[in-house]
């Protein structure tokens, strides 16, 4: 019986410390403060990415044994969260691409 109880007060202890201190805005985790909003690819082990860390943009350079910041965006870029898009607006730009096709045959 002890045994099971020190394996339920640990799993407890680890799920409190995990609420207050990991999961909150402002920790390490970061989930709160940096987003990549646009990620090019430009050869086998290299990209273009633009990140925005607390509504500062940058042009970061990434290879697969260097990150270099390229330039700071001077115009933020606007951008979407993945959840904020819709059915009803992904169809409309797949209706507007369908009507720019069609004008361009």
């Amino acid at each position: 019986m002890g045994t099971v109880g020190v394996i339920v007060l640990t799993y407890y202890g680890s799920r409190w410390y995990i609420e207050r201190f990991i999961k909150r805005p402002g920790s390490l985790s970061g989930e709160h403060h940096m987003k990549v909003i646009e990620r090019l690819i430009v050869g086998k082990n290299g990209s273009i990415i633009i990140v925005d860390i607390q509504g500062v943009q940058y042009l970061v350079g990434v290879t697969e044994h260097n990150i270099q910041i390229l330039s700071q965006l001077d115009e933020p870029i606007s951008y979407q969260k993945k959840q904020e898009i819709s059915k009803e607006s992904f169809l409309s730009m797949v209706k507007s691409f369908s009507q720019k096709e069609k004008q361009n045959e």
